[in-house]
């Protein structure tokens, strides 16, 4: 059984070429934009011989933090409520790549997503967390065809805050619209930039 930081971090230690890619799904539609994108994504990386897996984060049992900080209590790695998170840490720490994907919903991520970055809290270790050095990337689908009004660029913001925390390698942002007008699936320049940024992972 994995119960330390270093059993749960030796998998990216040991030199492999494949990374271990966990991509958090913030969006509620299983069969919208978001999920479009990331099966993209995933479908690419597989054939480059990564191993992908998607944690549709809408369908589990996650609690906003409470800010207790009982996590910092001998840092045991875990939360103090009884929720999916604690089974999710594993996955977490296991991974090379962190992916979180979301749709602009007034104005920044999805709330989905932002429970689960919250609850990363509990990842601290004496010192630092145990995230530091991780690779990270995003990707945000919107419906507005104007990027500024879309409020992606707070999303974009708050995520590079939370892996600069983390001292990690931000590996790319990929983002577009998908609204009514052009879906995700006929947007031949935000597929392209997905591709590049499988190329990068």
């Amino acid at each position: 059984m994995i119960d330390t930081e270093e059993d749960l971090n030796s998998s990216h230690l040991q030199g492999e070429s494949m990374s271990k890619v966990l991509v958090m799904n913030g969006s509620p539609r299983p069969k919208g934009n978001t999920a479009y994108l990331i099966g993209e994504l995933s479908k690419v990386l597989v054939e480059k011989g990564h191993d992908v897996e998607v944690l549709d984060l809408n369908d589990l049992d996650i609690k906003p933090c409470q800010g207790c900080f009982s996590c910092y209590r001998g840092f045991p790695l875990r939360c103090v409520q009884d929720d999916a998170m604690n089974s999710l840490y594993p996955m977490v720490l296991g991974s090379d790549v962190l992916v979180f994907a979301s749709p602009i919903y007034w104005f920044n991520y999805s709330a989905q997503l932002k429970l689960f970055v919250d609850r990363l809290v509990a990842l601290h270790v004496e010192g630092g967390h145990a995230l530091d050095g991780r690779k990270f990337a995003s990707i945000f689908v919107y419906g507005d065809t104007d990027s500024e009004a879309s409020g992606v660029f707070t999303a974009m913001e708050s995520v590079d805050r939370v892996v600069s925390y983390f001292k990690g390698v931000y590996l790319g942002i990929v983002h577009g619209t998908g609204g009514d007008d052009l879906t995700v699936s006929d947007n031949e320049m935000l597929l392209d930039e997905l591709g590049k940024l499988a190329d990068k992972i």
